[in-house]
């Protein structure tokens, strides 16, 4: 059963005292991905983009032999978690 929508008009532009607002699909809002049609599938491959970058610029410190493991679960509890779950 398919749903016909009519009558339904969108705003392409909206200008108010001589500034226009553009509609967008995608939208950046304080380093989290809204979407028009409110998916969070580009947000979840952005935050783990993210925290893959975090994990690569911190490797050298998780592969090192002289720190103990606790020392390792600190620095990703510190630099990459919060990075993912930002």
């Amino acid at each position: 059963m398919q749903i016909k929508r009519t009558g339904t008009k969108y705003i392409t532009h909206l200008k108010i005292d001589n500034f226009a607002f553009e509609n967008v699909d995608i939208f950046n809002y304080l380093g989290s991905i809204l979407s028009a049609d409110n998916k969070i599938n580009i947000e979840i491959a952005e935050r783990i983009v993210k925290g893959n970058k975090a994990y690569c610029a911190s490797a050298k410190l998780i592969k090192s032999k002289f720190l103990k493991r606790n020392t390792k679960m600190k620095i990703n509890k510190t630099i990459i978690r919060p990075v993912v779950t930002y």
